[in-house]
């Protein structure tokens, strides 16, 4: 019996055993009391059967089922502790979702309260939310465990078989499902093969009044397991909740978007590429992801206008507009800048990746202007958020500068905002521009995690000391400040409910901070200027018995730089406030244990020196708390 309602998946086991042990157990305390009064009521009233007695018993009849269905909540609630560890609060967060969303009108904000918990409350290894659009249903948001690659982008046409058969039956469908519609020819080889390139275990249908509105995509579930029929059952009913708000949502976006088109070509406006910067940036410092921007203007539009006049000119920007559409995917957003110059913001999009979509962009406008016998063509820039700048105004201006640089070496060509950075050093010519670059990335992770603003800047300030007394030169002090401004920006792929955790941190967890050293060299490497930087942004959390993290170094073998970015990043942690601990060392605390950790933590010779700094100063009591 047991094997074949498992086989056939009559019911969900798990959910049965929950449900019966938190019965089960609620029972074994509730019956001794019943017990217990029945006895006390016999032995005060000496009787069953008087009319008090039958009372009594009727009463008890009726309470102590109400005690037992009490009980079964905080039972309930422990058996779910034992069964889902760490993935609990995940959990409640996706089934709380439906209520906290009914009233959001914007897409992005939706999109990622719908898909934030999901991969942990599930153990998936990545979710796509894919919505309908002109072409067909596209994913346009997703999130992904840590340290799993983002899901590649998913497209099913409207006419595709799959979509058909979820909005006609509105249920999930099984990799394991997919497979054998394949095989019975049912499927073509297009839709197979996005759903086996893009690791989909289950498509999960959403609609709103029979309408198909979206699709949720769960990618593999980790450590080789299946999902249960709880985990689907419970994504098929958010996604029911939460499917017309979904397409309210979508209206809304549809309205503001045409509010926002230019005419003339038919792009977003201006206004609009602004208003996607903001909110990309807002999106990616809260999942840790990144993207990028294209600035496009024209080579020799203005001399082609004045020769041809303004209706020819506005026939060229309608095929610019054309050949941007034409070399960018649905998700990434074209807009108009202003008069012959373009912006787009390319979603998701690395340096490199928007390296080879801008490419794609100037040799198709080069090819469609030489087919119409026209000698225009396009310079780009190209910047990437945070590596070219922190704020839209900093990423911005480094668009614009790799653009003005495409414009001075030539025009008809590509550059990147890190090439333009590339060209600057640590001296005395270009000193202002690279600590502008610096602070303006140091301030990503200072504007995300206020319990930690203005720790790049002390932290610096504290190395700086330490080296001076060192006797370091010019040119490594410059080189040691700006790693130690930098030293926490891969902080920013940390997500904000790891780093804002009020409690200790579980494993899993602790693989996130562990890897913000690595994040921080991968946010950095695009940019030549500071590659000196990057072994000690890498190797600051090693340990001086070798004990640290990433590659447990020991003793000297750990950088010299890195070893006093440890102390003085130590100390300012020690007196400064946390989340998971709001109790700060003074200054002369912070020293001790500095002192006690040397040997272990930290190089015994550098915290000599810094504690030797001093000696001097009469600086009082200083705010402060351990880093993690």
């Amino acid at each position: 019996m047991f094997h074949s309602i498992r086989s056939i998946k009559l019911s969900d086991l798990k959910e049965c055993a929950r449900e019966g042990l938190a019965y089960l157990s609620a029972g074994f305390l509730v019956a001794p009391l019943y017990l217990a009064a029945l006895c006390i009521q016999h032995y005060i009233l000496g009787s069953w059967t008087s009319p008090l007695s039958i009372v009594l018993i009727v009463i008890m009849i009726f309470v102590f089922p109400l005690l037992l269905i009490k009980l079964r909540r905080p039972i309930r609630r422990r058996i779910d502790e034992a069964l889902y560890g760490w993935r609990l609060p995940y959990r409640e967060m996706m089934f709380n979702s439906p209520g906290k969303l009914n009233n959001i009108l914007d897409i992005n904000e939706l999109a990622r309260e719908l898909l934030e918990p999901v991969p942990r409350a599930l153990m998936a290894s990545q979710v796509s939310l894919l919505l309908l659009e002109d072409e067909g249903f596209v994913s346009k948001f997703s999130n992904q465990l840590l340290g799993v690659q983002p899901p590649p982008p998913l497209k099913f046409g409207k006419d595709s078989k799959l979509v058909n058969w979820l909005s006609q039956y509105q249920m999930p469908l099984s990799a394991e499902e997919i497979s054998k519609h394949r095989q019975s020819g049912r499927l073509g080889d297009d839709e197979i093969s996005t759903v086996r390139n893009g690791h989909i275990q289950f498509l999960v249908p959403m609609c709103s009044k029979q309408k198909l509105v979206g699709i949720i995509a769960l990618g593999l579930k980790q450590a080789r397991g299946s999902y249960c029929k709880d985990d689907i059952g419970a994504l098929v009913k958010i996604g029911s909740e939460i499917s017309r708000t979904i397409e309210n949502a979508q209206q809304y976006a549809a309205a503001i978007e045409k509010a926002h088109v230019d005419e003339l070509t038919g792009l977003l406006t201006h206004g609009f590429f602004h208003r996607r910067v903001d909110e990309e940036i807002s999106r990616c410092s809260r999942f840790g992801n990144i993207f990028s921007v294209l600035f496009i203007d024209l080579d020799l539009f203005k001399s082609y206008n004045d020769a041809f006049g303004h209706i020819a000119g506005d026939r060229i920007l309608k095929e610019i507009a054309g050949c941007i559409r034409a070399s960018i995917r649905s998700i990434d957003i074209p807009c108009r800048y202003g008069g012959d110059e373009f912006g787009v913001v390319l979603t998701g999009s690395s340096i490199d990746d928007a390296y080879d979509v801008a490419e794609r962009i100037r040799k198709t406008i080069e090819s469609r202007m030489d087919s119409l016998g026209v000698a225009i063509t396009s310079s780009i820039g190209v910047a990437s958020w945070p590596t070219s700048g922190a704020t839209k105004e900093a990423l911005l201006l480094a668009a614009d500068s790799a653009l003005y640089w495409s414009k001075r070496s030539g025009r008809n060509r590509v550059s990147l905002a890190s090439s333009v950075l590339s060209t600057l050093r640590f001296d005395n010519s270009s000193e202002q521009e690279i600590i502008e670059a610096v602070h303006a990335l140091a301030a990503t992770v200072d504007a995300k995690d206020h319990y930690t603003y203005g720790h790049s800047k002390k932290t610096s300030e504290y190395a700086v000391r330490i080296a001076q007394e060192l006797g370091y030169s010019v040119e490594r002090i410059a080189k040691l400040k700006a790693a130690a401004m930098l030293h926490d920006i891969g902080k920013i792929r940390v997500p904000d409910n790891i780093l804002f955790k009020p409690g200790p941190l579980i494993s899993d967890e602790w693989v996130a901070i562990r890897e913000h050293p690595k994040f921080g060299v991968a946010i950095l490497k695009h940019i030549k200027g500071l590659s000196g930087c990057l072994p000690i942004i890498q190797h600051h959390h090693e340990h001086f018995d070798g004990n640290g993290y990433p590659a447990g170094l020991a003793g000297d073998a750990i950088p010299l730089d890195a070893r006093i970015l440890a102390v003085a990043d130590a100390y300012d942690a020690m007196t400064s406030p946390r989340p998971y601990r709001p109790n700060k060392l003074t200054h002369q605390d912070a020293l001790k244990e500095l002192a006690r950790c040397k040997g272990t933590y930290f190089d015994p010779e550098l915290v000599r020196v810094f504690t030797e700094l001093w000696k001097p100063l009469d600086l009082g009591e200083l705010a402060g708390s351990y880093m993690r």
